[in-house]
C-alpha cells in the first residue's frame, strides 16, 4: 500500500471549503452534540502549557485531541496558542493548527490552519445554544468584549434571531469598541456602544462575555430574570452569578471542571457538583432533557469548547477540500524509516 499524501490547507483554502458557512457548520455541530450524548467519541482532558513567567490567563498553548465517531470517524489535535501581547504589535492574539489522522493507519491526512475553524465553531455553538436555551422572543443582546469571537457570535445571532432589535457592546478600549461598532454596521448588525459592562448586560435577554479577563467581575445584578448568560470566555462571572442560575448547562462536565475556569473553581470549593447542574448540552440537543422550559428561567451556559467540535468541522472541511482540489499535497510519510537498518 502506498502511503497517503498529507493535504496542507491554508486559511483561504479553509474558507473556500466552507468553514465560514454558519448554516453548514451548524448542521455539523448539531451532529457532534448528538455524538457527544451517545459517547461516540474519545477525548482526553485538554493539555495546558503555561510558563510561570507568563502569568496572564491568555498566555498559554492548549492541546485538544479527539477521535469523533461516524459520519466523521477521524482523529486529530488542535494546537492553539495565545499571547496577550500580540494585538499590540499587529498580530492575532490566538493562532492554531489542526492535524487530522485517519483512524486506521493513523497517518496524517491533513495539516490545516485552525484558528478560523476554532473561532467559527465557537460562535456557531453559541447560536445553537441560544436556539435551545434563550427565550424565543429575545430582543436585546449584550456583549462584553469587542473582539473577533464577539463579532462572529453577534453575526451568527443576527442571522438566526431576526427578532433581536438591540446589540449593546462594551469594551474597556473605546477605540476598539468604536471600530467594532463600525465594522458590525458594515455587516448589517447595528451595535450600540455602551460605557460599562453593567449597561451591556443588565437588561440583556442574551448576555455574552468574550474577553481575556483573569478575575471575576460580573455579578447576579447583570443576570436578569428570563435571560441566558453565555460564559464564552474565562473568568468573567462571579460565583454569585452562577449560583443565581435556575439551570447550569455545560458542553462537557469533565472538561469544565478540569480547567481553572469559574465552574472548576466552584467545584473545588464544594459549591458545584455534577448532580447540581441541569446537564450537558448534547442531552438537550438529543431531546433527552429540556432546554428552556419557562420564560423567567435564568440559564447559565458554560461552553468549554470541545476537541470533537474542531475535529469534526476540520474533517468536513478536509473532505470538501479534497473534492474541490484545494490546498497542496505533500508526502510527509513516504516509507518506514531505515536509518541504521
Amino acid at each position: 500500500m502506498s502511503p497517503q499524501a498529507t493535504r496542507f490547507l491554508n486559511q483561504q483554502d479553509v474558507i473556500d471549503a466552507g468553514a465560514t458557512d454558519i448554516d453548514w457548520v451548524g448542521d455539523l455541530l448539531n451532529q457532534v452534540f448528538k455524538l457527544h450524548e451517545q459517547r461516540a467519541f474519545t477525548a482526553p482532558p485538554s493539555s495546558f502549557l503555561k510558563r510561570p513567567e507568563c502569568p496572564h490567563v491568555a498566555d498559554r498553548i492548549i492541546g485538544l485531541s479527539a477521535h469523533v465517531g461516524k459520519p466523521f470517524d477521524r482523529e486529530g489535535i488542535k494546537w492553539i496558542a495565545s499571547a496577550q501581547c500580540n494585538p499590540e504589535v499587529g498580530l492575532p492574539r490566538a493562532n492554531a493548527v489542526i492535524i487530522l489522522n485517519d483512524p486506521v493507519h493513523r497517518l496524517p491526512v491533513a495539516i490545516m490552519e485552525g484558528a478560523l475553524i476554532s473561532a467559527v465553531r465557537t460562535a456557531v455553538v453559541q447560536g445553537i445554544a441560544a436556539r435551545h436555551l434563550a427565550r424565543a422572543d429575545a430582543e436585546v443582546v449584550g456583549l462584553v468584549g469587542a473582539g473577533r469571537i464577539g463579532a462572529l457570535t453577534l453575526w451568527t445571532l443576527a442571522q438566526w434571531f431576526p427578532k433581536v432589535s438591540a446589540y449593546r457592546v462594551y469594551d474597556h478600549s473605546r477605540e476598539r469598541l468604536d471600530a467594532f461598532a463600525q465594522h458590525m454596521a458594515g455587516l448589517g448588525v447595528p451595535v450600540t456602544p455602551v460605557s460599562s459592562f453593567q449597561e451591556a448586560l443588565a437588561d440583556a435577554d442574551i448576555g455574552i462575555v468574550a474577553t481575556t479577563e483573569s478575575e471575576p467581575y460580573v455579578t447576579a445584578s447583570e443576570f436578569k430574570l428570563g435571560s441566558l448568560f453565555m460564559n464564552v470566555s474565562l473568568m468573567d462571572p462571579t460565583f454569585e452569578l452562577v449560583s443565581a442560575a435556575d439551570k447550569i448547562v455545560v458542553d462537557d462536565w469533565h472538561q469544565s471542571v478540569h480547567s481553572d475556569r469559574v465552574l472548576a473553581r466552584m467545584h473545588r470549593a464544594g459549591l458545584l457538583s455534577r448532580d447540581s447542574i441541569h446537564g450537558e448540552f448534547g442531552e438537550v440537543v438529543a431531546g433527552h432533557i429540556p432546554g428552556r422550559e419557562h420564560p423567567e428561567e435564568r440559564i447559565f451556559w458554560n461552553p468549554f469548547g470541545l476537541a470533537i467540535e474542531d475535529i469534526a468541522v476540520a474533517s468536513a472541511v478536509y473532505d470538501r477540500a479534497c473534492e474541490r482540489g484545494l490546498g497542496q499535497t505533500i508526502q510527509l510519510v513516504d516509507r518506514e524509516w531505515d536509518v541504521l537498518f
